[in-house]
């Protein structure tokens, strides 16, 4: 079914102000009747069942609430480095976990605007254009979550509030509308002793898997913590083909006796990876097994 929307015409654009069954997935197009789609009107989606959005390219302003109570909104897709956006745009958006941003040339878009809105866990997709023109992911972005604590002092009826969580300081890693790597991977220092294992691991992966302007100390300090914690992160992607694929590749050179991965640490992975019926996994890491021990007598059951 295709999805109808109605406008209004402000400032020579076309405001979208209803979005008639929106679906499961909804793309708001770049033009209606060769007017460019700069506005989103308030409370545009609020209620709905939305799960996944595309923002178009020339927008400029997003009202107020317009995704209140978006309980399934999952994943966002935007543009542009000057959105205005209204108060409260995703309240009640718990399910939110990924935007994709399209940057531009310079670098510059709306991405802090919306990071600063959601204090959820949110995995940050980032897109330039190269030379050809075409789009390539060119950065992979966590933000932890945070929030924040009111706390009432009875007797003096103050209250007191306290943020929890590193993912404050995270959202604060820009500049002139620009993401600042640098800042950013600093904040590793508080994000490894402040948050679990595995959600700490998932930053670190994510920067050296796609290492847009990761400086060389940043890349040390990842490979280090991963390097350290091996095993114990291998064994928490077991359910993630592709990053712990990524891993048993990059730190293959841990796998010798004296290393993070010795023989009792891959017995180990590989029993884990034959419990949860990986058999992919477990090939691969019998295979490792074999060129780095040297043959052996083990056997696993799928």
């Amino acid at each position: 079914m295709n999805t109808e929307f109605e406008y209004e015409i402000k400032n020579g654009g076309a405001c979208v102000t209803k979005i008639l069954a929106p679906g499961a997935v909804c793309v708001i197009p770049e033009f209606l009747d060769g007017r460019e789609v700069t506005e989103l009107s308030d409370r545009l989606f609020s209620g709905t069942g939305v799960e996944e959005v595309y923002l178009p390219r020339f927008l400029r302003r997003i009202g107020r609430y317009a995704f209140y109570n978006c309980e399934n909104l999952r994943r966002l897709h935007f543009y542009n480095a000057a959105v205005e956006i209204g108060g409260g745009l995703f309240n009640g958006c718990r399910k939110i976990r990924e935007l994709h941003v399209h940057m531009e040339k310079d670098g510059r878009s709306g991405l802090r605007d919306f990071v600063t809105e959601i204090s959820e866990r949110l995995t940050v997709y980032c897109y330039f254009e190269g030379e050809t023109g075409k789009e390539t992911p060119a950065a992979r972005l966590i933000f932890p979550i945070y929030y924040d604590e009111a706390v009432e002092n009875t007797p003096a009826r103050i209250i007191s509030s306290s943020i929890h969580g590193s993912g404050q300081r995270y959202r604060y890693c820009f500049e002139d509308r620009k993401i600042r790597y640098d800042r950013y991977d600093k904040q590793f220092l508080y994000e490894k002793t402040e948050e679990p294992l595995l959600l700490a691991a998932e930053i670190a992966v994510c920067r050296l898997m796609f290492p847009y302007e990761l400086r060389t100390d940043a890349e040390k300090q990842y490979e280090e913590f991963l390097r350290i914690n091996l095993k114990e992160i291998l064994m928490g992607n077991l359910g993630n083909p592709e990053v712990f694929r990524w891993l048993v590749n990059r730190f293959e050179a841990e796998i010798r006796p004296d290393g993070s991965l010795g023989r009792k640490e891959m017995k180990a992975l590989a029993e884990a990876a034959s419990g949860e019926k990986r058999a992919e996994l477990l090939s691969l890491l019998m295979e490792l097994q074999h060129r780095n021990f040297g043959a052996g007598k083990n056997r696993f059951e799928l």
